[in-house]
């Protein structure tokens, strides 16, 4: 990925905001900079939703233990396969 794609990656996890209202417990969460620039590193042109969705949602629950809503993680992850 490139960095406007990893930038749009950003804006979509910011966009949902899987932390919801935990998120300003989050000194360093700077719009999900760290995290998108994970997933780039995981992920290509090639990558299914499916294998988005299970990437993104160990990447998160990783970085913030906080379980997510598995049917919206599937949504961005899809937002996510159509801008790579």
């Amino acid at each position: 990925m490139n960095d406007n794609q990893i930038e749009q990656v950003k804006q979509i996890l910011t966009e949902w905001n899987p932390l919801g209202e935990f998120a300003v417990n989050v000194p360093e969460l700077n719009n999900y900079d760290t995290e998108a620039k994970d997933l780039a590193s995981y992920i290509d042109k090639k990558s299914s939703v499916k294998k988005i969705d299970q990437i993104l949602t160990e990447i998160l629950e990783q970085a913030f233990d906080f379980p997510l809503n598995l049917e919206e993680s599937l949504l961005y992850a899809s937002k996510i396969k159509n801008i790579i």
